[in-house]
């Protein structure tokens, strides 16, 4: 993370959330205030992070010149021209992993700086992997008053309180988590009491009650819809009342026909849920199940512990606030393939009844009429082939995971092909993609993916075939294809073993052939048996996941998030209860006294993230930093009333000094010019000590400074 402020207090934020959702990442700061350098300097810590995400953190106020007054005439300008260089030196960024660009929060009536908010944004749309976030937005989505905090701001260069600080933290961990958490394939939904108040069979059609929380769901599934999931209803009811709320009812946002299965039956749901995963080929580890019902939940969890349970609140008063902190409806890049996924399922079940009625796969293959398209990628097939790298399991064989900027070949005659196909059924876009280059005299593939709802048709024969014919050209006499075993992606081991006619060589292996072998691959229709025919829908759901690997409940962490983390407050008071125990110290502990010391002791344990602290403990040997300071200095001012310099917390490093000195302070009923202009010399000196201290802790540490 980079940025024009301090940017120390949301570390321990991003990290509160990343440890909670067991995200595998490590929270790294770049130098104070060197965002320009950090974009443009190749030796950077954002240059040099090729795996996880950039951040940089921008405020108007620190991009303009030292003394120029935000409402300057000039103002409007030196932000288009600040606005210009962000732009160039965020093109300029080698784009291994994605960047996230935070702006503000700023003054909300300033309307030059909202102005440059949107200039910027648009400005950077259509950068692959670059995101721009409003800081006002999370200010606003988590319910912080106030957001400025001058104090903090002139000591420290932070210049927000502390729940705007947790807001903005956690706006960061939640796009990130959305980024790495497996694709949600499927959420399926119950509807008495969740879709809707009431229930259909007591109440009938018109006694349900449809809140503006449920609403709000149905919108949120819709969107889901929209974006590539698919929908599922899972209900204890009778069929035909059910088909009456949706046909009769004209104030819901889904429809009957927005979800591509339907249980309605007094059967168990878990049983029915393990159907229309195995009848859509999707593992249960990417089904979110969402239901009022306690026990039904319970009973989800315990029979299928790899989906995500989520409980839905019973009161409507608090579903909004549930569906806008659900971070499973979270998404990024939607392409075209999943807006019509849906559609492609559908297709999918049109080809099994051709399937059901043939004996042969030629027979079955004839009377699809497919198309096969394999060329270059077209403008705007980046995001769809780098969703194809992180989706594609089953027929992956070298499990790259690639951002696009990373998709691009390069070098003389590299080679790349987006793979497209169609049949008389429907367009099933753009399926899969090879790669390749020259290395000696062979082509070296490290690209070979295919989805598997286009598998058992022979497009990854034509696909060989055309790496072959591209060697040809070039000269070669050899096709390679990189191997690396995975959990799930035995289908292209097995093909590969077929087609080269050798096994494969331990979990990472590169499989060989002539060139001109590989040209003339073609699929041998009548060497498959009638029952391997791929009838179109995904390949069979993975097993549920073993206990061992199941013994943390993904739903239940994302369901406490809805349900009790959706305020700055609420989240600053569950990252303060996740305290440290006070390091073993030489000096023994010395409770602090009633009083000052007490509130003092609270102060340092909050900052601290401790749970205890005591009178004549060191703030350093505590594991005080100096940016620590900054929040002691916000934190006495606000629940104290005492507005202390940081000179003075210097010297004065533990809690019974501390005390003392403010109870024998005498507060002066007047300071004169001159005091005031000593005052702010010192502050200014212990600003810069502070900011020294900070960078010289971290090259201490090894850390960026």
């Amino acid at each position: 993370m980079s940025g024009t402020w301090t940017l120390d207090p949301l570390a321990p934020v991003v990290g509160y959330w990343f440890d909670l959702l067991h995200v595998d990442a490590d929270v790294r700061l770049a130098p104070y205030a060197q965002v320009f350098q950090q974009l443009l300097d190749p030796d950077s810590t954002l240059r040099r992070n090729h795996a996880g995400a950039n951040v940089v953190c921008l405020r108007w106020e620190d991009l303009l010149p030292h003394g120029n007054a935000p409402g300057a005439d000039n103002t409007p300008a030196l932000l288009a021209a600040r606005i210009d260089e962000l732009h160039a030196a965020i093109i300029a960024l080698p784009h291994h992993v994605p960047c996230l660009v935070v702006v503000g929060p700023g003054d909300a009536a300033n309307r030059v700086f909202n102005e440059a908010t949107r200039a910027l944004s648009a400005r950077l749309a259509g950068i692959p992997e670059v995101h721009v976030q409003d800081g006002a937005d999370a200010m606003a989505g988590y319910r912080v008053g106030r957001v400025q905090d001058a104090a903090s701001d002139r000591f420290g260069h932070v210049p927000y309180t502390g729940d705007a600080l947790v807001a903005l933290g956690t706006a960061i961990a939640r796009w990130y988590a959305a980024r790495v958490r497996p694709p949600i394939k499927l959420f399926a939904v119950d509807a008495d009491h969740t879709l809707w108040s009431g229930v259909v069979g007591e109440q009938g059609v018109d006694g349900l009650r449809v809140d503006p929380g449920h609403l709000a769901l149905q919108r949120a599934l819709a969107a889901q819809a929209g974006a590539g999931a698919l929908l599922g209803l899972l209900s204890k009811n009778e069929e035909a009342d059910l088909r009456a709320v949706f046909t009769q009812r004209h104030d819901l946002a889904l429809g009957w026909q927005d979800f591509i299965a339907h249980r309605v039956d007094w059967n168990p749901k878990p049983d029915h849920l393990r159907d229309i995963a195995a009848a859509l080929g999707i593992g249960l580890d990417s089904v979110v199940f969402l239901d009022d019902n306690p026990l039904e939940c319970a009973q989800m969890r315990a029979a299928s512990p790899s989906t995500l349970t989520v409980r839905v609140p019973e009161d409507p008063q608090r579903l909004e606030a549930f569906v806008e902190h659900l971070w499973l409806f979270d998404r990024h890049a939607v392409t075209a393939e999943d807006r019509d996924r849906a559609a492609m399922y559908r297709d999918n079940a049109a080809r099994a009844d051709v399937l059901r009625g043939t004996t042969s796969l030629q027979a079955f293959l004839d009377g699809l009429e497919l198309v096969v398209d394999i060329d270059p990628p077209r403008p705007g097939d980046l995001p769809r082939l780098s969703q194809l790298t992180r989706r594609t399991n089953q027929f992956n064989a070298s499990l790259l995971r690639l951002q696009e900027g990373e998709l691009a070949a390069t070098g003389a005659h590299a080679f790349h092909r987006g793979v497209r196909a169609r049949d008389r059924f429907g367009d099933y876009g753009l399926v899969g993609q090879l790669r390749a280059s020259p290395q000696g005299g062979c082509l070296l593939v490290d690209l070979f993916m295919l989805s598997c709802r286009a598998l058992g048709r022979g497009i990854e024969h034509r696909m060989l075939a055309a790496a072959g014919a591209h060697a040809q050209a070039l000269g070669l006499a050899e096709v390679a294809v990189r191997f690396t075993a995975g959990e799930r992606n035995t289908p292209v081991r097995r093909f590969l073993e077929t087609v080269f006619a050798t096994a494969a060589d331990g979990d990472a292996c590169v499989f060989r052939m002539p060139a001109a072998q590989a040209a003339a691959v073609a699929f041998d229709a009548s060497a498959t048996d009638n029952g391997d025919i791929d009838d179109g829908a995904p390949a069979a759901a993975a097993p549920p996941v073993p206990a061992a690997n199941a013994a943390r409940d993904g739903g239940a962490v994302y369901e406490h998030i809805a349900h009790h983390l959706a305020t700055a407050a609420d989240i600053g008071r569950a990252i303060a209860a996740r305290s440290q125990p006070r390091p073993a110290l030489a000096t023994g502990f010395i409770a602090p006294a009633p009083g000052l010391e007490h509130a003092i002791a609270a102060i340092w344990r909050e900052v601290l993230r401790i749970d205890a602290a005591g009178a004549q403990d060191p703030f350093r040997e505590l594991g005080g930093k100096s940016i620590h300071l900054v929040q002691v200095h916000r934190l006495l001012l606000e629940r104290l009333g005492v507005d202390v310099d940081i000179t003075t917390l210097f010297q004065h490093p533990t809690v019974a000094s501390l005390a003392a000195h403010l109870s024998t302070r005498s507060a002066p009923a007047g300071v004169d010019a001159a005091q005031q202009r000593g005052r702010r010399m010192r502050e200014a000196h212990a600003r810069a000590a502070l900011l020294a201290a900070a960078r010289k802790h971290r090259l201490g540490n090894g850390e960026p400074a």
